[in-house]
């Protein structure tokens, strides 16, 4: 069928007839770019024309408003040949005119001129008219659109000069032809739309409508826009469907008639036809079926996918197409023969699956998604056609079938002829087609092979087992695992037919496999029933007992039908073995999934926990049997294992249904997914955990597993032997032995029926995990901010653990040096502690013995003075009637020495326990903090010292008294200057206590005799706000050293009467020596304040005081300030010249210690005043 666009021409037609070829041959050969009006997308397309003399009969029917796109000229060129204006305005000129003038009564706009030139050379050397025949043809013809007439030389006379003008005709033939399709294409929708709306008139015809639209679809297709094409077409199909549906409900129309034609024939689409057109001319020489007209819709959509290289579009519109053409013909209540749409559905699913088979690459996942359900369609339409023949297993054709068969055969008809290529002379499916084996024979078309099958019962036998096998492998490679058991079910059946059990057993296997995962229980039950056939007749007898005992538990059955499994399998236990076929499998094992047989409701540890090691471990179980009848069962078992904490944010694999205890519940919600024109794309369960928002998907059925294949450890179980089960609800009490420490979980259960074992997938519920320990006793002293000095109250506290104590335990507490420790006094009675009181030997004589009594007595009485007497470096702390894993706190106490000296931290102690559960000894560190502290200053005034002892409290709340110092040294006697009726003094934290005495040494003894460190021992007494009574010693030795004053200062400032404010002022130093010493060389300093003076001149200086008593210095200094200032600081210091060594290179200054210089005049103060002047 030719469709190229048509191209007249009138004017010089054998000038044209010349050069036709080339034109047409260079039209192809370059695409140009389409811009399409109504802000469509541009497009690059590929150009081809025809050309046909001007003709007015194709105008009239445009004029009409009966023309068709394919039909009508896209262009129309006027040719001719002037060289010179006279011969134009003769002649060419009125024919130009005349010709468009018919163009213009007809409404036509598309149209060119073309000038074909022929220069004589030896003119072309003359001067150029001023007018040339072109200018004066768009002067008379194309003022506002010169660009349709074109001037192009001769090729037949120029060949090599007319390649230029040339080129530029193509391109501008190009031009004008997108020009006028667009025109003539929305001029064209136009008339679609109007006749479309037309269609509920009377005398409408749909055909007329199909091919009008359809002429416009294969425009699209010649110029390869494929999309737009299909669009078309999907279009016609829409409103066909839509026509056929409204006739089904009462509208009739005469048009229908057209194909309502008996479908004596009901051949199957084929996409490969030799004329793609074959049907077209039929529907348009006369009436044809709806089977037909829908072929032929569907095998030019199906061709213009391959076009588009979408393969996976045809397998997805199959289905959808079969469906909508079965409905419609039940609409138009056709009659057909019984199987011919089988066999129609047949072929057509098998056509669309050798093409998407020849296109689609392995790991292309789209198009195996829609081919999957194409092979079970045609697997079910040709058992079907199986069953009308007699072809089924077990059957044999009758001769009434025999008929049927060749009825079939005949309206199928034969394989149509392949085309030798497409519309498109270069198709991309022929690229794509291979054969997957060098060696391998071509496939027989659909056609052919639905006769083979149908003419004897092993061809279709061998086509239905291939097309089943092909509709389970295809769905698992898309993951569609139940929909590849359903097949399996089918696969199952006809295996079962054929007599061999042992192949229909795999399949009846996986699908009891994903109905048991997605708790399809009733259909499970049918299954079961199917497989239990099977092993009977395999003569399994391990797997027929199994089977058995599953039915007879399913609930969903009948009683009489679940009665009768029930005996069967009772006959079976007895007569079977132990032994497991040569062939080891999951069916043939003698374990048996719990689940399917009883339930656990609860279980419950019955021990008070903790539970001790070797104690018996009793657990309360409640079974719900699920056979009809009561069972003996040898033993039930139920193992634990080690427990292991779950890490943060982990969620069961599973859900878990707890019944008797709390669980976290997942969050679930409901999600909705938009497309980006706010329509519903899918909808989801999301789960908080374990991702945020995260859907929940399906179980995947290959986890659920008929037979458990992994026992647990049940080296740890509690079981119970010898019980009848009866129907229903059981209680059952299993014990063990407490063999290891830890805390466990339940694991798994197994019940034991010989010789089937039942065990456990997984337990239904997260019961609560126990504890067999063994906990280690343990002691431990309980104490806080201990304070030395006075006695401070720590807690004893005793774990026992799982140590058995004997009767006379004890622990022995033995304490540091300096630390004492003793049973507290007990004040009101705690029932957490344990208190020594006189009663409790009386009231277990038979308990303790009588050294233990009387040590009891004995601190009892101590309890009652009030002296530091009862405390002890070591204490033994009974523990009468300890039990295990009992915890006792006993009140203690502890006193340590204040310590004589400053500490800078803390003072450390330790307690060392030695307790009867343990060889080793337990040293427990216990720091304190003092309650007091004591410095002392030394003091000169003049040639006298005096000691000052400051008491600082720091933590208690104390009373001190009665203090005194002691010096040991000869020749030195202190004086107490303190008042001497001394009253208690009460000091607690943050408050100093002050204590002055004067030292006083003997003058002969002071320079000779006396050490150069006095030591000094001041001592005093303290009580406890508590009890003031009750006194203890605290003491402590001080160093005093430089306590000689070997110099004296004294500063005088002049005048010292009026001293006005910055007057430079005279400064008198006075050094004084005291004691001899070996101190020649000294240095002075004035230390003062700059804000208040300033030193005029030098403020230090050296002074040697060899072979005399004293040195007088004057200095220059300035007030700075007015009012009272104290007098600037002196600062002596030794002095020590450089260079009277080597190593010795510099001066060195060493000042004196305190208690060495006296500096007589340094607290006095000078009165500054004002100037003259006002200054401040």
């Amino acid at each position: 069928m030719n469709i190229k666009p048509i191209i007249t021409y009138a004017g010089a037609g054998p000038l044209f007839r010349s050069l036709e070829a080339q034109i047409l041959n260079a039209i192809p050969l370059d695409t140009c770019e389409w811009r399409r009006t109504y802000h469509r997308p541009s497009k690059h397309v590929r150009l081809e024309a025809q050309t046909q003399q001007f003709n007015v009969s194709a105008l009239e029917r445009y004029k009409k408003g009966e023309w068709s796109i394919l039909d009508h000229p896209i262009l129309h060129i006027f040719v001719t040949e002037c060289n010179d204006l006279d011969s134009y305005k003769a002649t060419a000129h009125e024919e130009i005119k005349n010709w468009l003038k018919q163009l213009t009564a007809y409404g036509i706009s598309d149209w060119m001129i073309l000038l074909v030139e022929t220069i004589d050379v030896r003119k072309a050397k003359n001067l150029l008219p001023r007018t040339t025949v072109l200018d004066k043809i768009r002067q008379d013809f194309a003022t506002k659109s010169d660009d349709r007439c074109i001037s192009v030389l001769n090729p037949a006379k120029f060949e090599q000069k007319s390649a230029e003008s040339f080129r530029c005709l193509v391109q501008r033939i190009r031009f004008l032809m997108l020009a006028s399709y667009n025109r003539n294409i929305a001029k064209y929708e136009e008339l679609i739309r109007s006749k479309r709306e037309k269609r509920n008139h009377d005398g409408w015809d749909f055909c007329q409508y199909f091919f009008m639209q359809e002429d416009l679809a294969l425009i699209f297709e010649k110029l390869e826009l494929h999309t737009e094409a299909l669009i078309q077409y999907d279009e016609l199909d829409a409103m066909f469907s839509q026509l056929i549906t409204h006739s089904g409900f009462g509208e009739k129309q005469k048009w229908l008639e057209h194909f309502k034609q008996p479908l004596s024939s009901f051949h199957g689409i084929y996409l490969n036809r030799r004329d793609k057109f074959e049907l077209r001319h039929k529907i348009k020489a006369g009436p044809v079926s709806i089977l037909e007209f829908r072929n032929y819709l569907f095998e030019r959509q199906a061709h213009l996918l391959q076009q588009s290289n979408e393969i996976p579009e045809i397998a997805k519109r199959l289905l959808n197409f079969l469906f909508s053409t079965l409905r419609e013909i039940e609409f138009v209540k056709l009659d057909t023969q019984e199987g011919a749409l089988s066999c129609w559905e047949f072929v057509c699913a098998l056509e669309v699956l050798q093409t998407c088979e020849m296109a689609m690459e392995p790991n292309e996942l789209v198009c195996f998604q829609h081919c999957a359900p194409i092979w079970n369609l045609a697997k079910d339409k040709l058992y079907e056609l199986g069953k009308l023949c007699g072809l089924l297993p077990g059957f044999t054709p009758t001769s009434e079938q025999l008929h049927i068969v060749v009825q079939l055969s005949a309206g199928i008809g034969d394989t149509p002829l392949e085309q030798s290529q497409f519309l498109n002379p270069t198709p991309q499916i022929s690229e794509q087609k291979r054969d997957r084996s060098p060696n391998r024979r071509p496939k027989k078309s659909a056609t052919e092979q639905l006769k083979e099958a149908l003419g004897s019962n092993q061809a279709f036998q061998k086509l239905y087992l291939e097309l089943a096998e092909l509709a389970i492998s295809t769905y698992k490679h898309v993951a569609r695992h139940r929909s590849a058991r359903l097949v399996g079910l089918d696969l199952g059946n006809f295996y079962c037919a054929l007599n061999e059990p042992h192949k229909a057993v795999g399949f009846f296997t996986d699908l009891l496999r994903e109905l048991k995962a997605e708790n399809w229980h009733a259909l499970c039950s049918q299954t079961l029933l199917e497989l239990a056939n099977c092993y009977r007749k395999m003569g399994d007898s391990l797997a027929y007992t199994k089977t058995c005992s599953s039915i007879s538990c399913c609930q969903e059955l009948e009683q009489l039908v679940r009665s009768f499994y029930f005996d069967e399998f009772l006959k079976s236990i007895k007569t079977l073995t132990t032994t497991l076929s040569a062939q080891p499998s999951i069916e043939n094992a003698n374990y048996c999934v719990l689940e399917d047989h009883f339930r656990i409701c609860d279980i419950n540890v019955l021990n008070v926990e903790p539970i001790i090691q070797d104690d018996i471990v009793k657990v309360q179980l409640k079974l719900e049997s699920l056979y009809p009848r009561e069972v003996f069962a040898e033993c039930i078992q139920l193992s634990y294992e080690m427990h292991v904490a779950p890490l943060t944010g982990e969620v069961a694999a599973s859900p878990l249904v707890c019944s008797t205890h709390k669980e976290s519940l997942l969050k679930m919600s409901l999600r909705l997914d938009y497309k980006q024109d706010n329509t519903l794309d899918c909808a989801s369960v999301a789960c908080e955990l374990p991702k945020t928002k995260q859907p929940v998907r399906r179980t995947s059925s290959t986890k659920r597993k008929l037979s458990p294949s992994v026992q647990s450890d049940f080296t740890n179980f509690v079981a119970t032997e010898k019980v009848t089960l009866q129907p229903g609800g059981n209680i059952l009490e299993l014990k063990s032995k407490a063999t290891r420490v830890g805390t466990w979980d339940f694991k798994q259960m197994r019940i034991c029926i010989s010789p089937l074992e039942f065990l456990s997938e997984q337990m239904p519920f997260r019961a609560l995990p126990f504890v067999i320990t063994t906990k280690p006793a343990a002691a431990v002293l309980n104490f806080k901010n201990l304070i030395a000095g006075i006695e401070q109250p720590i807690r004893l506290k005793v774990s026992g653990g799982s140590f058995i104590f004997p009767a006379d335990a004890k622990i022995v507490l033995k304490c540091s040096k300096n630390l004492r420790i003793r049973m507290a006094r007990s004040k009101e009675k705690n029932p957490n502690e344990q208190h020594i009181e006189p009663h409790m030997a009386a009231e277990r004589p038979s308990q303790l013995r009588n050294n233990e009594i009387s040590e009891l007595e004995t601190r009892i009485n101590c309890e009652n003075l009030e002296d530091d007497t009862t405390f002890e470096s070591t204490l033994h702390v009974p523990l009468p009637n300890f039990k295990s894993f009992e915890e006792r706190e006993i009140p203690l106490e502890v006193l340590t020495d204040l310590p004589g000296r400053k500490i800078s931290k803390h003072l450390e102690h330790y307690v060392t326990l030695t307790c009867p559960w343990s060889r080793n000894e337990l040293q427990i560190a216990i720091d304190f903090q003092p309650a007091l502290e004591a410095q002392c200053r030394l003091h000169t005034c003049g040639t006298q010292k005096f000691l000052h002892v400051v008491m600082k409290g720091l933590e208690a709340n104390l009373y001190l008294t009665e203090a005194k110092v002691k010096c040991d040294v000869a020749g030195v006697r202190l004086i107490d200057l303190n008042p001497t009726s001394q009253a208690r003094v009460h000091i607690y934290k943050g408050l100093t206590v002050s204590y002055l005495y004067e030292i006083q040494v003997e003058p002969l003894k002071a320079e000779v005799e006396l050490p150069a460190v006095i030591k000094v021992h001041f001592m005093t007494k303290y009580s406890t706000v508590e009890k003031p009574q009750l006194l203890r010693n605290y003491g402590c030795a001080f160093d005093l050293v430089d306590y000689t004053t070997l110099f004296k200062v004294q500063t005088q400032l002049e005048p010292n009467e009026l001293c006005r404010l910055r007057s430079v002022c005279n400064l008198n130093l006075k050094i004084t020596k005291v004691h001899e010493n070996p101190y020649v060389d000294l240095m002075y300093e004035v230390l003062s304040d700059q804000n208040l003076w300033a030193v005029c001149g030098r403020s230090a200086g050296v002074v040697s005081m060899k072979d005399v008593e004293s040195h007088s210095i004057s200095l220059d200094v300035m007030p700075l300030s007015t009012g009272f200032l104290p007098m600037p600081n002196i600062r002596l210091s030794r002095y020590t010249a450089g260079g009277t060594s080597k190593t010795d290179t510099h001066s060195k200054v060493h000042p004196f210690p305190q208690g060495q210089v006296y500096n007589s005049t340094k607290s006095m103060q000078i009165h500054v005043i004002a100037s003259s002047n006002g200054e401040q």
